[in-house]
């Protein structure tokens, strides 16, 4: 493991466990059960927001009152079903979780999920022992983009955002990291990227981790 950094900090969809895909399905069948139907490609558009901001801007394309609540039910609904059938984990993940904990290098989650959801997903995908913590969107009062849950996550590692390295997937999370201060790796998911707020664009987690120097070549 490389000297550079002292941390490292996980998005969670899209990045470490392939649910975005999953999540996009049951979003567009839950918003066609509540009465305001949108496309997949409107659904996938909304990758890296949190759920409050995914709800208003729902409401401004459909022209029509969304009520928050409803939809997070069912939403959550839609995806606990997709969930108990298995959630695929990105490749290297599991990999380079277990170099980072025999490392002992501190390893934290920053997410725009909220908590039940997130922590639902961590068992799901049996990566819970890997985080010494879990920041989600109840956690912070700014989500992605804002830079405020990269900046807690590191705080509760103990370690300068300039000592932390950063896994994202969307442009949302990279920007968020990167105003943070921390060196960010994007691994696109759904969305190509011209790595905008990316110190390094690559296919996969393990080839993104060689590019920044965490592991060796």
């Amino acid at each position: 493991m490389s000297p550079r950094f002292d941390a490292v900090v996980f998005d969670l969809d899209g990045t470490l466990i392939d649910t975005e895909h999953l999540c996009n399905l049951a979003g567009v069948e839950a918003c066609a059960n509540l009465g305001f139907p949108v496309s997949q490609a409107f659904f996938e558009s909304l990758a890296g927001i949190d759920d409050r901001t995914r709800a208003r801007m729902i409401e401004e394309h459909v022209g029509s009152t969304v009520e928050l609540g409803a939809f997070l039910a069912e939403w959550d609904r839609l995806c606990s079903e997709r969930f108990a059938q298995g959630i695929p984990i990105k490749p290297g993940a599991v990999e380079l979780l277990e170099r980072l904990g025999a490392a002992g290098v501190p390893v934290a989650l920053a997410t725009s999920s909220r908590r039940g959801p997130a922590e639902e997903k961590v068992a799901a995908a049996d990566l819970g022992r890997h985080f010494r913590t879990l920041v989600t969107f109840d956690d912070v009062a700014a989500p992605k983009p804002a830079p405020d849950p990269y900046l807690l996550a590191a705080e509760r590692l103990g370690v300068p955002p300039s000592r932390c390295l950063a896994f994202e997937d969307s442009e949302t999370g990279a920007r968020s990291a990167h105003a943070a201060g921390l060196t960010v790796v994007q691994v696109p998911d759904l969305h190509p990227t011209k790595g905008a707020h990316a110190h390094h664009v690559a296919a996969t987690l393990l080839e993104g981790a060689t590019a920044a120097g965490l592991l060796d070549g």
